[in-house]
């Protein structure tokens, strides 16, 4: 970890000169009320709601960055709540901190809070590359009268992050109103093409596993179900690590959505973990020798025909990391493994993707990243949909990816059916990854 305490310092010396000034928490004035180094800057780019957000970049391994607020009236005893959202590919290098003063303006620190070296601090942990919510409560230390945000990043590791919507509640004062984040601005409506054909899609959901000594997650049912409704087929990836402990209810119902034809399910991963080499973490089929990763694929055919009945034909790796799905020995597994006949590719196709396609057995299914169910991971997102839907009239299919286990709020399931029932009125065919692939494979 980087040494905090030169920048603690600079940062009580600046802040002493922002006393009761309050949060421009959108940033949607730029920089006002905060001060910003080399590393921060208030840019477009950086937004997730309005015109402007915070980007930190981070290319030193010794020095960390700052981007600090002004400071906010506190009651001492109170308890204060920052809300803010951020997205980052490099996770573990970056948080967001609360630094409380005295009416002296000194620096208050607290044992207690090792984690921020004294001081209440948030990691930004998911590195999706996706916009994600995080929450920092804490307690005003009886002596304080001031907190300050300060967004810094930490450790050797070297990345980006874009922070917008800050949400101070607790502020004593007149700063109190000040502070809240204003209201969303409204969506224009989205105009959408006419195209010359109905698209073809394909329902990517991830994560199908079992839970709970076995169990099957009522989630899966109910996705499944309404999709039946609709006329659409569906793709499920699974995990198969623990099949050995599914219950007789859970291995029923996937083989009997299996011989329905309407659900295919794919290989989602073993296991969907992260290892670490040499300190840094990859996800599950990178920097993995090719026996590993080989029996990785073996153990998962195994296990499922010897649960189900059937092995898989699709693939689709799992995330987490941001360096690299696979590597050089997963296009080779691809290559050998005889039932692996289609890939959902996790982004754009490539020239990798288009060798190992050249060869025949494999056909690539690649994705749009702005045409998804989920703006973020675990997030439906019908606007956002559309939005990128309307700007891809021309694209023949698209490979639409969810985490229905994230999706246990009505407000999400709802965001999920508005996407489904507009694909329906696009008169959109809903496919399985086989058939899709089979399409594709048919046209070339």
């Amino acid at each position: 970890m980087k040494s905090l305490l030169p920048a603690f310092l600079a940062l009580a010396a600046f802040t002493s000169g922002f006393a009761q000034a309050p949060v421009n928490p959108g940033l949607e004035d730029g920089a006002t009320g905060w001060s910003l180094d080399s590393m921060s800057a208030v840019v477009p780019e950086a937004a997730n709601t309005g015109k402007l957000g915070l980007r930190i970049t981070d290319n030193s391994p010794e020095a960390g960055s700052s981007a600090t607020s002004g400071r906010i009236p506190v009651t001492p005893g109170s308890t204060v709540e920052l809300r803010f959202q951020a997205r980052t590919e490099t996770a573990g290098f970056i948080g967001v901190y609360l630094f409380f003063y005295d009416t002296a303006g000194k620096l208050i620190k607290d044992e207690a809070q090792r984690a921020g070296a004294g001081h209440p601090v948030v990691g930004v942990s998911k590195a999706d590359g996706q916009w994600s919510a995080y929450t920092l409560k804490a307690s005003v230390p009886p002596a304080a009268s001031d907190v300050a945000i300060w967004v810094h990043s930490f450790g050797k590791a070297i990345g980006t992050a874009d922070f917008d919507d800050f949400v101070f509640e607790g502020a004593s004062g007149a700063a109190a109103a000040a502070v809240q984040a204003p209201p969303p601005e409204p969506k224009a409506p989205v105009v959408i093409p006419q195209r010359a054909k109905p698209p073809l899609i394909v329902i990517k959901v991830d994560d199908f596993r079992p839970i709970n000594n076995g169990n099957l997650h009522g989630i899966w049912v109910k996705v499944v179900d309404y999709l039946a409704s609709k006329n659409a087929k569906v793709g499920i990836g699974v995990n198969p690590e623990k099949l050995n402990e599914a219950s007789p209810a859970l291995i029923e119902w996937v083989k009997k959505q299996h011989a329905s034809g309407e659900v295919e399910f794919w290989f989602h991963g073993w296991d969907h973990a992260m290892h670490e080499v040499d300190g840094v973490k990859y996800n599950e089929f990178n920097k993995r020798p090719y026996e590993e990763q080989k029996k990785r694929f073996d153990d998962g055919q195994a296990i499922t025909k010897e649960k189900f009945g059937f092995t898989y034909n699709t693939f689709g790796p799992p995330g987490g990391a941001s360096n690299g799905f696979g590597d050089a020995n997963t296009y080779k597994v691809m290559a050998d493994e005889p039932d692996m006949k289609v890939w959902l590719y996790p982004q754009p196709m490539d020239k990798a993707a288009q060798d190992l396609q050249a060869g025949g057995k494999v056909t690539v299914l690649d994705r749009v990243w702005a045409v998804n169910l989920e703006s973020k991971v675990g997030q439906p997102d019908f606007q956002r949909f559309l939005e990128g839907y309307a700007k891809n009239p021309d694209r023949e299919y698209f490979v639409l990816q969810g985490h229905p286990m994230s999706w246990g709020s009505p407000e999400k399931w709802a965001e999920f059916t508005k996407i489904i029932d507009f694909l329906v009125e696009q008169k959109a065919e809903f496919l399985t990854p086989s058939e899709l692939a089979a399409r594709v494979k048919s046209a070339n």
